[in-house]
């Protein structure tokens, strides 16, 4: 199923101390006729690949900032262009979720989205509203959101980015985040920091490698409580034989990923149209069809299977890791991914120090 990563804006109302998006460059917006066009093009796709559907991820910045025209047009778009292929067109949204109100609940409902993705931050001062990061405001305002989406029965998750300040008390973090969502439903990240830190919110991998393992035998003791704390429940139903991996972990990316960003440039992925590494052309230009079929994907596939013969020959992890993602493993300087990420041998040292000892299971 492929997955559209759709960044409609890069203009943001919040701030992340940790966040270089919006730094790049002047942020873009996308026009509504260019909308119109995308879901022309999704229309032909799926028609073509009747046994397909489509994961369509609404993203930024913050795609709340966009205002009513642009959704009250996508649900028109869809009705008017995809009535055929409409049911096979699943909605998402990543949100900061502070300027959510009533109406784009509305918006929601009709696109067919049920769940919502966020992220939060406990800490004062790392994420909040304008310039002078004014976390106060911005938690009022996620909350509030918060409650609307469970007022109307709207399913969301979150992640947490683990940055230095997390280190200083991971199980009181811990008891915050995971009472935040009773029900599980989050995820830890380590924060990516590229250039400058003037904030010391960087962490060494290793760091963030112990900051899991201080936690993870309070969460196995309570699993049951909470069942979805990723990385951890996702390893724990690897281990059990089912198929639980991210993006970063898959190998698959290749075959699924679509970025289309607010001037229709096509690329790998968020982070791929970030740094400029990869373009697929512009949907005004292409089909979707060319887009996925476009040679440069090759290189992904061609990961994979160098990988398989050398860096990861005889791993016992390679079916949870596949390398790890192929952006991590970027060398500049020969313009390949031809290699696994400094990720991967962290991910052997928690599993061998942590995880197997703790669970009992082994890969």
């Amino acid at each position: 199923m492929p997955t559209v990563i759709f960044k409609p804006t890069e203009k943001c109302n919040a701030r992340c101390t940790y966040c270089d998006v919006v730094s790049l460059r002047e942020p873009k917006t996308m026009e509504v006729s260019l909308l119109k066009e995308i879901f022309i093009k999704m229309d032909a796709y799926l028609k073509e690949f009747p046994e397909e559907k489509f994961e369509f991820v609404w993203h930024g910045g913050e795609p709340l900032l966009l205002g009513n025209e642009f959704f009250e047009a996508a649900i028109e778009y869809q009705e008017d262009f995809c009535a055929e292929t409409k049911d096979r067109i699943n909605h998402c949204i990543q949100t900061n979720l502070t300027l959510l109100k009533p109406e784009h609940i509305g918006f929601f409902q009709k696109l067919g989205i049920n769940s919502v993705g966020t992220s939060y931050e406990p800490i004062e001062g790392i994420r909040g509203i304008g310039k002078k990061v004014n976390s106060e405001l911005y938690n009022d305002k996620f909350f509030h959101g918060i409650n609307l989406l469970e007022n109307n029965n709207i399913g969301w998750g979150f992640i947490y980015v683990v940055t230095r300040k997390s280190l200083e008390d991971p199980v009181a973090l811990f008891h915050t985040l995971a009472n935040l969502k009773p029900d599980g439903g989050f995820m830890m990240n380590a924060v990516l920091i590229y250039g400058d830190d003037p904030d010391n919110l960087a962490i060494t991998p290793m760091e963030y490698v112990d900051f899991l393992g201080t936690l993870f035998p309070l969460w196995w003791q309570h699993r049951h409580r909470w069942p979805e704390v990723d990385p951890f429940s996702s390893l724990v139903k690897n281990a059990e034989g089912h198929n639980s991996l991210g993006c970063v972990d898959s190998g698959s990316c290749g075959y699924e990923h679509i970025y289309i960003g607010p001037n229709g440039e096509a690329s790998q992925c968020g982070r791929s149209a970030d740094w400029g590494l990869i373009s697929y052309g512009n949907v005004k230009d292409r089909s979707l069809q060319e887009i996925m079929k476009d040679p440069k994907r090759e290189m992904f596939f061609e990961r994979q299977e160098y990988l398989m013969h050398n860096d990861c020959m005889d791993c016992r992890f390679w079916k949870i890791c596949h390398g790890g993602c192929p952006l991590d493993a970027y060398d500049e300087k020969e313009k390949n991914f031809d290699r696994k990420t400094f990720w991967c041998e962290l991910k052997s040292v928690f599993i061998e120090k942590y995880f197997e000892p703790i669970t009992g299971y082994s890969f």
